[in-house]
């Protein structure tokens, strides 16, 4: 047999060959960025085995207007792309990202899927497009193009492992089209080189985005979790801020909460991140913690509240003396010390834990957060504990302009020193009865007893300090500890009916007339409403409020909310019963809530938050006979005030970014993934 077919050396060794001039192909290239605009004038280089092994020269140009480049005569061979980095950076970092994006899940516990897999089909517009025009399409990051390392200012924490979402090619190799994809339209829509930024708002009004945002801050600042773990500080600021596969989030009790952010350059990414425990300082002394974290914007402080597996934490805010309001590791050596305020006092144990940490991380909160603060905004924040030492920490830097969200904090100075610390922006919210906002209690607490004897003083100003407790109206005169800041509540809200008069013999009148005896019987209605109330809102201090308030017929007035809101103090007395609301995880879900129906209040289905107004509000329309005058006047005051926080969204939707921010929120946010306890 001599089959030709059959390639052997002794059969069919010959063959007849035709030669002519081998066909050449061509192919496009398309750069576009996630709003559909073309990435002009960028230089390139193609490389295929031809051009490797200097059969042709490489190919060699830039992009045109409309970011297309065209390669022809090329051979039948996979071709490679390759963009200037320099320039590549510099041009994608001033792109912005599309508003909603898909996320893919992340990888679970023992899930080996990589955490950055292939796009989806379906993500982008601009694959809609491609496709229906008939050209190919591929979604590539930064690190797909170029063809090194660009540089950065400031620069990477370590150069030889930039963030693995922009840079999951560590040697560069381009991007690549195989040989039988020549001959048509290759659109690239290619990532900007962008970082996330919480959306925070350096005012001096209330902000929802800024209270929901350090809220998750303050959940955050309790994190223990290992460095590289998933909901650790570091993980968070420097690996998910750089992921823009998916919106940072939050770990709390099993839940992931994401946060409300915005795209910014790469230059203005988190350069700085650092978790603080004197726990763990050498040697270990007390039981502080804190983190901080820079960026081109914000120095961001976030302070840990109490921990009940230790004594630590609950002697530190048992330790209620009052004291002189100095912190010893603030002063400079032979410089006398300025006082955090020029009279009153400070709780002692906030006061010595706030100092352990300043004497501790000197270079850290004495150095570093300080000169970082030039040109950028100050946001403190923290829970319980938290709020109080953020609050003593606030009062260190008032001269540089802090802006500080508490969440369920103690009472922390006395009235005198409260009086003195005006200038700092500070909103603390207080969710109902919780107990933990009313200690100290609002009393004198300063006694002579303190001051004598050594140690036992302690013990005897303490025991006096509880005999005042007893007449603490007498010594409310004095100088009281009392609350900083405008307050901002959850308030459980109710309403009765009252019932005039008797059927029963026995209580009628007896002046002889028959008439029934004048008694009032009160009756609490079923349904319960929870308001989230922030009173700074009122028309007094807000002209737009108080334009559209003209339409209704009650206002919160100056003396209104005196009445309901007393200032230094809280409007309702924090109760034992009440300690399940002091826990963040019952602060927080408010917020959430309330973000959510402030971003779409026409959303479909209605959220139950406000499925229980509209049943509140129906169930007085159908009693209004017979309801308590004085609670229904307070109850329209607080559903007046409540539909205000919408308007504090106002400067989220017109900074910059802002608007894509809370649209990109409300597409990740699950309504349902927190309960609000409004019935306790």
């Amino acid at each position: 047999m001599n089959d030709r077919l059959h390639r052997t050396d002794t059969l069919g060794s010959c063959k007849t060959v035709i030669c002519g001039k081998q066909k050449m192909h061509w192919i496009e290239f398309q750069l576009l960025d996630e709003q559909g605009e073309p990435l002009a004038n960028l230089p390139y280089r193609a490389l295929s085995e031809a051009t490797r092994s200097d059969y042709i020269p490489e190919y060699r140009g830039r992009t045109d207007a409309e970011g297309v480049i065209r390669l022809d005569g090329l051979h039948p061979l996979a071709i490679t792309l390759l963009i200037d980095a320099e320039l590549l950076a510099e041009l994608l970092q001033n792109r912005r990202l599309r508003a909603q994006r898909a996320e893919p899940e992340r990888p679970g516990f023992a899930d080996r899927a990589p955490l950055y897999g292939p796009q989806c089909s379906g993500f982008s517009p601009i694959e809609q497009r491609a496709v229906a025009a008939g050209h190919g399409y591929h979604y590539l990051r930064i690190g797909q193009l170029c063809d090194r390392l660009p540089t950065f200012d400031p620069p990477l924490a370590d150069a030889r492992q930039p963030p693995a979402y922009h840079f999951p090619d560590p040697k560069f190799g381009g991007f690549t089209i195989a040989d039988d994809q020549l001959d048509r339209r290759h659109v690239l829509e290619v990532c900007p080189l962008r970082a996330w930024s919480l959306t925070l708002h350096h005012q001096a009004e209330y902000s929802l985005v800024n209270a929901y945002n350090l809220a998750l801050m303050s959940i955050l600042a309790y994190s223990t979790r290992p460095e590289n773990a998933l909901g650790s500080v570091k993980e968070f600021f420097e690996r998910q801020c750089l992921d823009l596969s998916r919106t940072p989030i939050i770990l709390d009790s099993g839940q992931k909460l994401p946060c409300v952010v915005t795209d910014v350059p790469f230059n203005g990414r988190y350069t700085i991140a650092e978790p603080l425990d004197t726990t763990q300082a050498r040697p270990p002394e007390g039981d502080t913690q804190l983190f901080y974290a820079i960026n081109a914007t914000q120095v961001l402080v976030g302070w840990r509240g109490t921990e009940v597996d230790g004594f630590a934490d609950p002697g530190t805010d048992a330790t209620f003396r009052p004291v002189k309001p100095e912190v010893q590791a603030l002063c400079e050596p032979k410089v006398p010390c300025a006082d955090l305020t020029p009279e009153g006092s400070v709780h002692l144990g906030f006061r010595d834990a706030f100092e352990l940490a300043r004497r501790v991380y000197a270079k850290d909160l004495g150095k570093t957060i300080p000169e970082a603060i030039e040109g950028k905004g100050l946001f403190i924040c923290g829970h319980s504990l938290g709020g109080a030492l953020g609050l003593v920490h606030a009062a260190s830097l008032k001269e540089r302009n802090p802006l500080l969200y508490t969440y369920g904090m103690p009472r922390t100075f006395t009235l005198k020193a409260v009086t003195c610390l005006n200038e700092i922006v500070h909103f603390r919210h207080v969710n109902d009865i919780d107990p933990i906002p009313s200690v100290p209690p609002e009393a004198e607490l300063d006694n002579h007893l303190y001051k004598l004897y050594g140690p036992l003083g302690t013990t005897l100003g303490f025991a006096w300090s509880m005999l005042q407790l007893t007449a603490s109206q007498l010594f409310r005169h004095g100088d009281p500890f009392c609350h900083h800041g405008e307050i901002a509540m959850f308030f459980k809200a109710e309403q009765h009916t009252l019932r005039r008069g008797s059927p029963y013999p026995a209580y009628r009148n007896k002046d002889g007339l028959g008439a029934p005896y004048n008694t009032t019987i009160a009756y609490r209605l079923s349904e319960k409403v929870k308001f989230y109330l922030v009173p700074s809102l009122s028309p007094d201090d807000d002209q737009q409020a108080e334009q559209a308030q003209q339409r209704l017929t009650t206002s919160l007035t100056a003396e209104s909310r005196a009445r309901f809101f007393p200032p230094f103090s809280n409007p309702k007395a924090g109760r034992f019963v009440g300690l399940g609301n002091h826990f963040m995880s019952n602060y927080q879900p408010y917020i959430y809530g309330q973000l959510l129906e402030s971003i779409n209040p026409e959303r479909s289905p209605l959220l139950k938050r406000q499925l229980d107004r509209q049943n509140f509000e129906q169930q007085t329309r159908d009693n209004y006979g017979s309801l308590v005058e004085d609670e229904l006047a307070r109850n329209r005051v607080f559903l007046d005030l409540q539909s205000r926080l919408g308007e504090t969204l106002r400067v989220t939707q017109q900074a910059d970014g802002g608007a894509e921010a809370l649209q990109r929120f409300d597409a990740v946010a699950d309504p349902s993934a927190c309960y609000e306890r409004t019935h306790c």
